[in-house]
């Protein structure tokens, strides 16, 4: 009983120790917080997992509506042009004035594939210190972010003329009357066919634009849960 008591006592202090010590460390501002200075391996590789694991549990019982829909991808066309390519980029670009002092770095989204449910939960909730902003409070509701999500999965790959054809497309939001479900509310198949075939020879599926398909554009890299570089190599935000 002696001995049992004498460990118990023992795991106490030093958890305590441990605690106060952290506190001090915390409260002393030895850790350099700036964005030019990234975490260390450990920091990083703690919050990378924490920010991977807490989207999945909460994006993986999402209902995905159908992304190949034309009018949904001409919509998140021009919502991703609008409002992502300052810090996500598009085909061509390789970095802008204000992605290149953020840290973590968001993700070039035209050469990785993100998960549609982790999209989405990205999109709409945003992420904690990483200055991704949940769009969802800004007024954007579910079926204009499926139209996002259904635009970036068509993205990776895309060449720099395929993307400015589709953003020319794309329709202002007065003429995007989505529904709950996140399809367009025009309810006709001949527009469905009137969308794809303004597109200018382009295969919704494969992007193909006439004679450069997105077939022949490397493969693109595929990030497994948020579609973001780690947080500290050179960088991530989706």
């Amino acid at each position: 009983m002696k001995k049992h008591t004498a460990h118990v006592i023992t795991v106490t202090v030093t958890l305590g120790v441990l605690a106060i010590g952290a506190g001090a460390f915390v409260y002393s501002g030895l850790y350099n917080i700036g964005a030019d200075d990234h975490h260390t391996k450990p920091v990083f590789a703690v919050l990378q997992t924490l920010r991977d694991r807490s989207i999945h549990m909460r994006s993986k019982d999402l209902t995905v509506p159908n992304l190949d829909d034309p009018q949904l991808i001409l919509k998140g066309a021009g919502q991703y042009a609008a409002m992502c390519t300052s810090c996500h980029l598009s085909p061509g670009v390789n970095d802008s004035e204000l992605r290149v002092g953020m840290y973590p770095q968001p993700p070039n989204l035209s050469k990785v594939h993100v998960d549609p449910k982790d999209a989405f939960w990205v999109i709409k909730h945003g992420i904690k210190m990483s200055a991704m902003p949940a769009w969802g409070k800004a007024g954007h509701d579910d079926p204009t972010i499926w139209s996002m999500v259904a635009f970036l999965e068509k993205l990776p790959g895309m060449t720099p003329a395929e993307y400015k054809a589709i953003v020319a497309k794309a329709p202002p939001d007065e003429d995007m009357d989505m529904d709950e479900g996140g399809s367009h509310s025009h309810g006709d198949s001949d527009a469905h066919a009137h969308d794809a075939a303004a597109m200018g020879g382009m295969d919704m599926k494969g992007m193909d634009m006439s004679g450069q398909g997105a077939a022949s554009a490397p493969s693109p890299a595929t990030v497994g849960s948020v579609g973001t570089k780690p947080l500290g190599d050179g960088h991530t935000h989706p």
